[in-house]
């Protein structure tokens, strides 16, 4: 019987994750979020939260060093928006080699979902139903406010 999908999001990472670093996802949401459209960090930032994944302004250094290594890598491009009122804004944009390994992360995402679906569907028939796994997307109040909670 097929399992019941839940909406779910990217779990924050914390300080139960079971190994020593949380895998890391950033640079494929970067390029799929640059892919769809132009965009400085802070607002990056906020996309990826509308698709579930938690950076906070804490994180945002992290993913200016991301942005900054990718661009050197030549997956995307960043230039100064100035003509917006505020401070200037650097404003990235994927390259046809960003473009590649976008496609080449679906792929390999496409073939860790399947895997993880087998491991899910395993272990749920030995341990039964996953209670406590899966994150659900909490309301904006919850966002502001909510912490993940910490071993037991």
């Amino acid at each position: 019987m097929p399992r019941k999908r839940q909406k779910s999001t990217v779990k924050p990472w914390c300080n139960c994750y079971p190994t020593e670093r949380p895998p890391r996802f950033l640079r494929p949401f970067l390029l799929l979020l640059l892919r769809e459209r132009k965009g400085h960090g802070y607002e990056l930032i906020d996309r990826m939260r509308e698709m579930g994944l938690e950076y906070s302004i804490q994180d945002a250094g992290y993913v200016y060093r991301t942005l900054r290594s990718m661009e050197a890598k030549g997956l995307i491009t960043s230039e100064w928006d100035t003509a917006n009122a505020g401070p200037a804004k650097r404003v990235y944009a994927i390259t046809p080699e960003g473009m590649g390994l976008l496609h080449e992360w679906a792929q390999a995402l496409e073939n860790l979902k399947v895997s993880l679906e087998a491991f899910l569907e395993a272990y749920e028939r030995m341990e039964g139903k996953l209670h406590c796994l899966l994150y659900t997307s909490p309301s904006p109040r919850d966002l502001s406010t909510s912490r993940m909670p910490s071993s037991a």
